[in-house]
């Protein structure tokens, strides 16, 4: 449903330069995502129509980061401060909008769509033409501050950069949010002058050219200030990293999971880990990852978008991603299960097995060394060690097809595409080129030769020493 009259602009024009990267800021990633990613969600949960993101710096990158479908885009070139950033965003606007204007940063991704909404409340309900969210620092640091009258009424906000000493101790500052009406938006965008140190337009301005109408302005006290940081540089990412989660692992330790070590358990907000779940340390579950009840993995795993079932037990070193892990299976230890993998259920895929596009049916195994690429296998089927499906022809990838209950010999090769019926026996170091019926014994053997007598000399040609080792040419 879409919140009555309510448009929103995220500024994410800036480089950042203090991140020291070749990247946009807004498009390093927190939780897995670009931090963009975040703000422009926790303004999306209000539902305004539209939605524009204010782009300069990498412009096309950062659209392609950005889903929502209310998203419009406006290019600021060059950026001469946040005032001159909404006012490249009012061209996005409809020209007949007339409603209230959002506008916050996409540098600053804590925010929660909650205290969004309850800013947006209480704006509507005091029936301010122009309201701001402050919050109190014990050190406000460099950010511009709250100005009042000797009656306590909002007069003007200043930079930092602008500030008086007397100004600069004031502990109250300005978080750069506001909700405005967009008549008083537009025409007051229009009046900004760059009459400051850094020759920009400042968003700021706006309070003192509201106040200047006596249009009713008022301040937003937020309870959280945490909400409000923004990022600026590495140091304030990974910190921020550190925030969310910590605040995710706690989340799932309090609904029954348990975390050996929370300190190196990255996951990520999107997974859902059922209750009695047991995770190791060093790992890392990105993406939308869902673990059943009870499973467990041992540590030093990678997971991204993998579904696991229930009492599932990953073994050390596992990597997996955007595959499929039926209930009751164990996997690893070092084990590579790769894109497009389902296990069925009750599956063993163990050390140094890796999997690629390839089904496997209920109970099937391979427990050592062994690639299964574009493969579908039945159920209840054993894989040898050192299996290969050659499924790469050097232009093309082909298909290898193995039925239910074969056994198939170690060091087996299937050269797809490629078929082998159920029931199958394939003897150890076979070679299958062509379709094998249905309980069939296949092999290819070569028959075994021995030459009695060769060592001794083979030895003899090579000037064997006494105690049976080579003797060594001298290099020149």
């Amino acid at each position: 449903m879409t919140t009555s009259n309510v448009a929103a602009i995220i500024l994410a024009a800036g480089k950042g330069t203090r991140m020291r990267s070749k990247r946009a800021k807004v498009l390093h990633e927190l939780g897995g995502e670009p931090m963009i990613a975040r703000a422009v969600r926790a303004v999306a949960a209000l539902h305004p129509d539209p939605i524009v993101i204010v782009v300069g710096h990498q412009a096309r990158e950062v659209e392609a980061a950005i889903t929502s479908p209310r998203a419009r885009f406006a290019l600021q070139e060059p950026q001469r401060g946040t005032g001159d950033a909404a006012r490249c965003a009012l061209d996005q606007l409809p020209a007949n909008f007339s409603g209230d204007v959002l506008i916050t940063y996409g540098d600053m991704p804590a925010i929660k769509s909650s205290t969004l909404r309850a800013f947006l409340d209480a704006h509507r309900k005091r029936g301010t033409k122009l309201s701001f969210i402050s919050i109190i620092l014990e050190d406000p640091s460099a950010y511009g501050r709250v100005i009042r009258d000797a009656a306590g009424s909002l007069e003007k906000i200043v930079e930092f950069r602008d500030a008086s000493p007397v100004e600069r101790a004031i502990k109250e500052i300005n978080t750069g949010f506001y909700l405005v009406d967009s008549a008083l938006l537009r025409s007051a965008l229009a009046e900004l002058k760059p009459a400051n140190a850094q020759d920009e337009y400042y968003l700021t301005d706006i309070v003192a050219i509201a106040r200047a109408r006596r249009e009713k302005v008022e301040a937003w006290v937020a309870d959280d200030p945490a909400e409000f940081a923004g990022i600026n540089s590495r140091e304030e990412l990974a910190n921020m990293e550190a925030e969310i989660r910590a605040a995710v692992n706690r989340k799932l330790m309090q609904a029954g999971v348990t975390i050996v070590d929370p300190a190196t358990a990255y996951i990520s907000e999107q997974a859902e880990i059922a209750p009695d779940c047991v995770i190791g340390p060093n790992v890392q579950i990105l993406g939308a990852c869902k673990l059943g009840e009870g499973v467990r993995i041992d540590g030093t795993a990678w997971l991204s978008n993998v579904t696991i079932g229930p009492r599932c037990h990953l073994k050390l070193g596992v990597r997996a991603e955007d595959c499929v892990i039926g209930e009751e299976s164990e996997i690893g230890p070092f084990a590579n299960l790769r894109a497009g993998t389902e296990l069925l259920g009750h599956n063993r895929i163990g050390n140094f097995v890796e999997t690629k596009k390839a089904r496997l049916g209920r109970g099937t195994k391979a427990s050592h060394l062994s690639y299964l690429g574009d493969a579908t296998i039945g159920a209840d089927t054993n894989v040898g060690c050192g299996v290969i499906t050659v499924n790469y022809d050097g232009y093309d990838k082909h298909h290898t097809e193995i039925g239910d209950r074969c056994m198939v010999g170690c060091d087996t090769q299937l050269v797809a595409p490629v078929k082998v019926g159920s029931d199958v026996y394939v003897a150890s170091g076979t070679t299958i080129i062509r379709e094998v019926p249905d309980g069939s014994l296949v092999m290819s053997h070569h028959p075994q030769r021995e030459k009695v007598g060769w060592m001794a000399s083979w030895r003899k040609r090579h000037n064997d020493s006494p105690d049976g080792s080579l003797r060594r040419k001298k290099e020149h």
